[in-house]
């Protein structure tokens, strides 16, 4: 990577040492990529933080891992601040090679936090290079080829890239936020090979370009939050090489992914396990993994693995099917199950649903409290479609206790910085007062 040894030189100069973490509070993607190899380099753990949390977070993160070098900008008990704009402008220097060895722990990264606050995720050199290994099975990457990566270096969908590129001297392409105009020129004029994107991203896309892609694009991972059949269907129509996938960040981002969509796409369906993978079922049908790109556990300020872990295997808070073929199909997480009427359902079956009302963009399904039902099933959603209309068509299309009876129109759903459903946020626009601004509630 360009710059390692003036940027190794500029972080030694303030306090840096081998295996001691070094933070980022920056979206800089160049300013992450720097950082990345400039750590590498010097032995340490790198974390690279979402400067849209609260600070209230990311100081506990950085206390939960014992951070004491942080680049980027605010006053960090007990860190030493340098600014990005010094990385940047570091003078052009040679790269130097990782010192990290397998077992070493060379990334920190924080759990989207949909489960509940953000934890930081402890990864070895040997779970990122095992991960990205397993990728490459089924997701070939060649020396020449391009990976545009618009997702965020913070999260590890976005960071998996760097390490999947460098290890098969291929070109990470990289783009701060997601533009899709700017996306879209991309892929047509730079020779992009791969990509990777959630399903609000591939909606945007086919909106704007309702068209296939350049031939150059070979593969388009799809994954962090659930994808409709509908919206599958729709890009395959449109020749987009869409392979959905499935991953964590305990797992060093892919555990499954589908070599090709087959149609019709069953929804959750994502493919065998990667090269490697273990996957099991815990008693209360959550999908539980163990294998070489497993974490090494949740941070501490020691770095001493196995929190998290049982024996090696991380159960993850996802309920899943393992197919008599061995294909993992995931159903949804644990935590959004609806009880509703005395009939248990996850919010996926419902929202697949709706994917066909008409003039319907986005939605994400929550449970309301009630005394009657227990549960309300409540939309929120964005598109054309009146909120009296949605529930029109669920009284004529949806059945039983899954039907929603309260919808709560948005001009945005609601996301985390990955890109997947602020289930939080909906639950508590859910709990708002819609009957009473008659946003459709029944």
């Amino acid at each position: 990577m360009p710059k390692t040894t003036a940027v190794t030189a500029l972080l030694q100069s303030r306090g840096a040492c081998a295996e001691r973490p070094v933070a980022a509070v920056t979206a800089s993607p160049a300013v992450i990529r720097m950082l990345a190899g400039a750590t590498a380099a010097l032995g340490c753990p790198f974390f690279p933080l979402d400067p849209d949390l609260p600070e209230a977070i990311v100081a506990a993160l950085l206390e939960q891992a014992g951070v004491q070098l942080v680049v980027g900008e605010g006053n960090w008990p007990g860190c030493v601040t340098l600014p990005a704009p010094e990385i940047l402008a570091a003078p052009a220097a040679a790269s130097l090679p990782s010192r990290h060895r397998l077992h070493d722990i060379a990334l920190l990264i924080a759990t989207s936090g949909s489960s509940g606050r953000p934890k930081a995720v402890m990864l070895s050199a040997g779970n990122l290079r095992a991960a990205a290994l397993a990728s490459a099975a089924c997701t070939p990457l060649r020396p020449g080829d391009r990976w545009l990566a618009c997702l965020p270096l913070f999260h590890i969908g976005g960071y998996s890239i760097l390490h999947r590129c460098a290890l098969a001297g291929a070109e990470a392409v990289l783009h701060e936020g997601f533009d899709a105009e700017r996306l879209w020129r991309t892929l047509a004029d730079e020779r992009i090979t791969h990509l990777s994107v959630v399903p609000t991203m591939l909606a945007r896309l086919l909106d704007l370009a309702p068209a296939p892609p350049p031939a150059t694009l070979r593969h388009v991972l799809v994954g962090g939050a659930a994808l409709s059949p509908a919206l599958a269907e729709r890009a395959a129509e449109h020749g987009w090489p869409i392979q959905p996938t499935y991953g964590m960040s305990e797992t060093a981002s892919q555990i499954a992914t589908l070599p090709a969509l087959p149609r019709p796409w069953p929804p959750g369906l994502v493919g065998r396990p990667l090269p490697g993978i273990e996957a099991a079922l815990a008693a209360d049908g959550r999908l539980r993994v163990r294998g070489p790109m497993v974490m090494a556990g949740y941070a501490n300020p020691r770095l001493a693995p196995g929190d998290g872990l049982e024996d090696g295997w991380f159960t993850t808070n996802d309920l899943a099917e393992i197919r008599a073929d061995g294909q993992l199909q995931i159903l949804g997480r644990a935590d959004d199950i609806i009880v509703s009427g005395g009939k248990k359902f996850h919010p996926a079956t419902v929202e697949n649903r709706l994917a066909g009302c008409p003039g319907l963009g986005s939605a994400g399904v929550v449970g309301r409290p009630d005394p009657l039902w227990g549960e309300i099933v409540t939309v929120v959603f964005s598109g054309e479609v009146a909120a009296d209309a949605l529930l029109d068509w669920c009284r004529q299309h949806i059945a039983g206790a899954s039907r929603p009876r309260a919808a709560i129109r948005v001009a945005a759903l609601p996301t985390l910085t990955n890109g997947k459903p602020d289930r939080a946020a909906l639950r508590r626009l859910a709990r708002g007062n819609d009957a009473q601004s008659g946003t459709g509630s029944e």
